[in-house]
């Protein structure tokens, strides 16, 4: 049986089929409808082009940002997709495709990807982490994920622990002050990096400056570096996962699992720190992934 996968984003839906094994047999991608009715009929249509082999379709997984109600599978925040907010998609998506849909949040999908066969794989206690546009998190255990009333862990917008005299609060684009993501997500870091250099840096120039050991480049990553390990510091202490996968624009710096292991330890109640960090194998295809194996 092949697995169908839909990545429902604010800009674009993407799809995947796997195999049984994991292996990619298809892939596509078109760009996102506005209208709650365009959405559906584009997702529909989507995955009839995935399932080209005409295999007999038992289920289709979704990932997408926001917040779930698992029990009516209506999406009741969502950051993106706004048409989506409170319509009955998954039991609409159901009904036109005639089997089961599954949906869950992007970063609980981006976990159970890299649990699977990913930079978590063969670990009974995961947490994925993105460091992207905006900060996520989400738990699995023995590759499942635990059906808590929301599947959704916003341990991004939980506040900042541990902050010294220099981290000065900031507004996260959720409205609230001080949060981790107002800190952590990828914005806040090139935020971060034009105040002190004074312009505004690409990526590009960004990973030029860290390989060419600019100071004040450096100056901005160690103090990013430190702020990560307090909020993983606190996330170990509280969940304690083998292994905590980073994925999203940021989680792609190499320097980050330089610095920020040996520093983890500062932050929590025992110096000795298992977890590993690690970096998502599958990079930006971990959440579409993710859905496919829902």
């Amino acid at each position: 049986m092949n697995h169908i996968g839909l990545d429902l984003g604010g800009t674009k839906i993407a799809g995947i089929t796997l195999s049984q094994h994991g292996t990619v047999l298809g892939h596509q991608r078109i760009a996102t409808p506005q209208s709650y009715p365009d959405i559906l009929k584009a997702c529909v249509d989507l995955i009839k082009k995935l399932n080209a082999t005409n295999d007999t379709l038992q289920c289709v997984g979704i990932c997408t940002p926001g917040v779930i109600d698992s029990d009516k599978g209506v999406i009741t925040f969502s950051p993106n997709v706004t048409a989506l907010k409170d319509m009955p998609f998954r039991d609409d998506l159901s009904s036109a495709l005639k089997v089961p849909v599954h949906i869950a949040n992007d970063a609980a999908c981006f976990a159970l990807s890299e649990s699977k066969d990913g930079g978590g794989a063969g670990a009974r206690i995961v947490y994925g982490v993105i460091l992207g546009t905006g900060v996520g998190g989400a738990l699995v255990v023995d590759q499942k994920m635990p059906s808590g009333p929301h599947r959704a862990n916003e341990w991004g917008h939980v506040a900042f622990p541990f902050p010294d005299a220099d981290d000065v609060p900031a507004t996260c684009g959720c409205g609230r002050v001080g949060d981790i993501e107002s800190y952590l997500c990828g914005p806040a870091l090139h935020r971060q990096l034009t105040e002190k250099l004074g312009r505004s840096i690409t990526n590009d120039e960004l990973v030029a400056g860290i390989n060419a050991n600019d100071a004040a480049i450096m100056g901005v990553m160690q103090r990013y570096a430190t702020r990560l390990a307090k909020a993983l510091a606190m996330l170990i202490t509280i969940v304690d996962p083998d292994v905590i996968v980073l994925g999203g624009g940021v989680s792609n710096l190499d320097i980050i699992y330089k610095l920020v292991p040996p520093l983890i330890g500062k932050y929590t109640l025992s110096p000795v720190v298992k977890t590993k960090i690690v970096k998502a194998a599958h990079g930006d295809d971990s959440g579409l992934r993710g859905a496919a194996w829902l």
